[in-house]
């Protein structure tokens, strides 16, 4: 049965890549909800409902003010970073009333994202990772694009640890279609679960540009993150030392789309290995992904029915279970 999108409104979601957010408002979606999203006075980004409280105008069509106010394009109302309107050019001599306050919701800006929070307290913080603040790491934005897909499919695709053998044939050749098992068990964390799971793959020369190496073939060990309730870290450990770490986000923007955002941390250079090259790799496996997920059941389910999971699912089992007791009623 589908979700109820309310059920996921007290998460964080990135909403905007930080650099298409200017000098000027931004339209996005999420959840069904149309919201504006601005810099502040203070450098910060700031999100509210796209909607004046005046007259329903489209707040995203306006602009900002010297003092850095939000102001409607169509009677000119001004609003400041906590929703306190400012200006009513209509009747300049008369007190604002409260009632005219914009209703705003959490923004904070990381990992190179605007990211958005639609109650007033998140049930689970902000995903955080050590690299971010690790010199010896470099961070490289992926993609920012939308899909025709359930976010839940996206998610559990990188939990399933054994579509590679056929799905990234040519690029991520795993050796088998039977990979080791799980390394131990299934650990809790404060935001969801993690397991570790190795993969071999036979080297070739597309993931030789983004590797740097030419070894025949290769086991990388692989650290895979749920982050709940729609979130992904993959955390990638090479023969050669090299350190990658895939940070996946599926949000929901509004009935049968999805947005997918994907940034990583490296701990090797620009010329060691060129970003280009690491998201040209990447591309020709989103894209591999992409045509099994858009081509699935849409609906906004974390718990489809009539599928038949069998012991290799087990984290797919393991992240419904968990969905089940985060986002059902009590």
């Amino acid at each position: 049965m589908p979700l109820e999108p309310d059920r996921l409104r007290p998460f964080w979601y990135p909403v905007l890549p930080l650099d298409q957010l200017g000098e000027a408002p931004v339209a996005v979606e999420l959840l069904g909800e149309a919201l504006v999203i601005w810099r502040g006075a203070d450098g910060a980004p700031h999100a509210a409902p796209d909607r004046c409280p005046h007259r329903s105008a489209r707040l995203s069509g306006g602009s900002l003010s010297s003092e850095g106010n939000l102001q409607c394009p169509y009677h000119g109302w001004e609003f400041a970073a906590d929703g306190a309107c400012r200006a009513i050019p209509q009747q300049p001599e008369r007190p604002i009333p409260e009632a005219c306050r914009l209703h705003t919701y959490q923004a904070q800006a990381r990992y190179g994202r605007v990211w958005v929070c639609l109650a007033d307290q998140p049930q689970l913080p902000l995903p955080s990772f050590p690299e971010e603040h690790d010199p010896a790491q470099r961070r490289i934005d992926g993609f920012w694009e939308r899909w025709h897909c359930s976010p839940f499919r996206v998610i559990e695709n990188g939990l399933d640890n054994f579509h590679h053998y056929f799905v990234h044939r040519g690029l991520l050749e795993a050796t088998t279609a039977r990979p080791d098992p799980i390394e131990g068990p299934i650990e809790d964390t404060a935001d969801g679960f993690r397991f570790r799971i190795p993969l071999q793959v036979h080297n070739n020369t597309v993931l030789q540009d983004t590797l740097a190496s030419d070894a025949g073939t290769l086991t990388v060990e692989r650290q895979v993150s749920w982050i709940a309730p729609l979130g992904l870290s993959l955390e990638l450990e090479w023969p050669n030392g090299l350190r990658q770490r895939i940070v996946l986000h599926a949000v929901p923007t509004g009935g049968e789309a999805t947005q997918i955002s994907r940034f990583y941390f490296r701990n090797d250079s620009e010329e060691q290995v060129p970003a280009a090259a690491m998201v040209r790799f990447e591309r020709g496996l989103i894209d591999q992904d992409r045509a099994i997920l858009t081509a699935m059941a849409t609906a906004l389910e974390p718990w489809p029915s009539g599928e038949h999971l069998i012991e290799a699912d087990q984290p797919i089992a393991l992240m419904r279970q968990r969905l089940r007791e985060l986002l059902q009623p009590r």
